[in-house]
């Protein structure tokens, strides 16, 4: 898994060499963003300062001199605007759409959201990043060329199952495809594994077109017109001296991260490389004869993000004893036909690798590429879930990005038995943030979260700077959306890929309800907090006083510092519906018979 194998490249459908552009300067160190990015942002926030400027205008915020604010962040957006961005969690098929439902709720596009004054935050955004199953919306919203995201997800199909297919369509393929499809990239001398067959799999449904590559995001149209925020993806990663579980690699918190961005791919501990030429190994110049083209399929690249195969593995092997992601539900369940699977057996597709390449169960679980950075090995992924941080905090909180606000959503099912979420992923992002001296907001420990119900209904982290690891105003703000029941139970299984519009719509509504609190029925302050977050950082840098309206919803809706001392050990979180706490999950359940 570990060796080096960018073998002499030969022309394939997927994978090419060409002659390197004679000025290219292979490796940058991550000291900063690089200039395509610096100049992209420079670009998105000019047209953010309009939609922010729409945005508060609906908004309507006592004692705020909108007027005043709108004409200062136009005349110097570059200092003045704030960097706002969206982060979805790792929970597969789960994160993903109800991940998505908090974004098509922001979205001023889709109806109802100016109304609850939420829409026009989407527009305002200036990055969104995604890990594992979180990676999914933030693709297909990129790949989408920001097109409404009520219009674009009815491109995914949800009654369609991408790994039980029997015919070729537009939107799926039989598993037998993907084989073939990643049996090309063998033979022009890559490493092959889970990612790549799942990866085909995923991209049928979330990413429109054909050979699509993460770079070419940077060539579309809406995204040269700075229409809507940079997607980025990242991955943990392990390495020969990573911590081995009856076999198989896993990565540990402090395993460096990598994230991909339509410009570079790369490390905030190592570097960072040109996005199209990722493949590439930069000679003692700095500089390469050929280079790799197309490694950075969307496929491969969302299949990276997601390579959990290893924790699949150990929990399904071991009864759920090892692997992380054992405690969302039993292992066992996952040949239904909803399965991410479906019909294939995780037997099957380890067998099938070992008699077509004869790779082991190591090399097949964790996707790997040339190192651009070191000779000694490959750079091998892991999905980020694996090491308690599911959600993609990390690119948003580099000093050198300065993001002033963070809309977070979580879904990692990380509550057992019922696979809700109590904060594990915000706790320990803040404590590894910490550790590294990078700005974060202070959390309280799970058990607070808990007692709190900051799982249950969303929270503001960070408001006063003397509540972060910074103690000042480069820390972020942090909206913290813990995915819980507001008029669905949405704690279905995160490998539920298909399933019925029915169940589809009550999913979106419910995020959507969660992200407004009900539309405002359950906070009539919230969603202006929400906005006072937003431009908070802002404020600040202007030396513009804090609006009285937002000084008295922060006091309601932002955490301040405080310890109640916990939950009791025997406390279970198995909440109700929000909009509907009468109604009993069994009851529900016998009004909804198909979900």
């Amino acid at each position: 898994m570990f060796q080096l194998t960018a073998a002499t490249m030969q022309k394939a459908t997927h994978l090419t060499t060409l002659t390197a552009p004679p000025d290219i300067q292979l490796v940058r160190q991550p000291r900063q963003i690089s200039q395509a990015e610096s100049e992209w942002v420079h670009g998105r926030k000019a047209i953010v300062a309009d939609s922010l400027s729409a945005y508060l205008t609906r908004l309507n915020l006592s004692d705020f001199n909108l007027t005043d604010y709108a004409q200062r962040i136009q005349e110097d957006p570059d200092y003045n605007v704030p960097v706002i961005a969206w982060a979805t969690s790792g929970g597969g098929w789960r994160s993903a759409y109800t991940g998505i439902g908090g974004l098509q709720a922001i979205d001023e596009r889709t109806p109802g959201s100016k109304e609850a004054k939420v829409g026009g935050l989407f527009q305002s955004l200036t990055y969104m990043a995604g890990l594992s199953g979180g990676s999914w919306p933030t693709a297909s919203t990129a790949f989408s060329d920001y097109a409404p995201i009520r219009e674009h997800v009815k491109e995914w199909h949800v009654e369609i199952n991408r790994f039980d297919a029997s015919n070729f369509t537009e939107y799926a393929a039989p598993v037998t495809a993907y084989l073939e499809t990643i049996a090309e990239k063998v033979e022009v001398g890559f490493n092959v594994s889970t990612a790549d067959f799942l990866g085909r799999g995923f991209a049928y449904q979330f990413v429109p077109g054909v050979n699509r590559t993460w770079s070419s995001i940077a060539e579309q149209p809406g995204f040269k017109n700075f229409s809507g925020p940079m997607p980025m993806l990242i991955c943990s990663s392990i390495n020969k001296s990573s911590e081995v579980l009856d076999g198989l690699y896993s990565p540990s918190p402090s395993s460096p991260w990598f994230e991909w961005n339509p410009f570079e791919f790369g490390s905030w501990d190592f570097g960072f490389v040109p996005m199209e030429y990722i493949g590439t190994i930069p000679n003692e110049n700095n500089t390469a004869e050929k280079c790799v083209k197309n490694l950075d399929q969307a496929s491969f690249v969302m299949g990276s993000a997601a390579s959990a195969w290893n924790n699949w593995w150990l929990g399904a092997t071991t009864n759920g004893t090892l692997g992380q992601f054992s405690k969302r539900q039993d292992l066992e369940k996952r040949d239904s036909d909803s399965s991410v699977t479906g019909i294939l057996s995780l037997s099957y597709l380890n067998n099938y690798f070992k008699e077509a390449y004869g790779y082991t169960l190591a090399q097949i679980s964790n996707p790997s590429i040339p190192n651009p950075f070191s000779s000694d090995e490959n750079i091998t992924f892991a999905d980020g879930s694996e090491v308690g941080q599911s959600v993609p905090f990390w690119p948003l909180i580099q000093p050198e990005r300065k993001v002033d606000f963070i809309m977070a959503w979580d879904d990692d099912a990380d509550s057992a038995p019922y696979t809700w979420n109590n904060g594990t992923n915000i706790w320990d992002t803040y404590n590894r943030a910490k550790e590294n001296g990078l700005p974060f907001p202070e959390v309280p420990p799970v058990s607070e979260m808990l007692a709190l119900n900051y799982t249950l209904k969303p929270v503001l982290f960070g408001c006063d700077t003397n509540l972060t690891t910074t103690r000042d105003a480069t820390s972020p703000i942090v909206a913290y959306f813990a995915n819980s029941p507001y008029s669905w139970y949405s704690n279905y299984s995160w490998e539920t890929g298909n399933m019925s519009y029915t169940e589809f719509d009550g999913i979106l509504e419910n995020s959507f309800n969660l992200l407004t609190e009900g539309n405002g029925t359950l906070s009539k302050s919230w969603v202006d907090c929400l906005g006072c977050a937003a431009i908070d950082r802002s404020l600040q840098r202007m030396d513009i006083k804090r609006p009285q309206a937002c000084e008295e919803c922060f006091q309601e809706h932002c955490w301040d510092g405080s310890i109640t001392g916990g939950i009791s050990d025997d406390f279970v979180l198995d909440p109700t519906l929000a909009l509907n706490q009468s109604l009993s999950y069994a009851e529900w359940s016998e009004m909804h018979p198909d979900t």
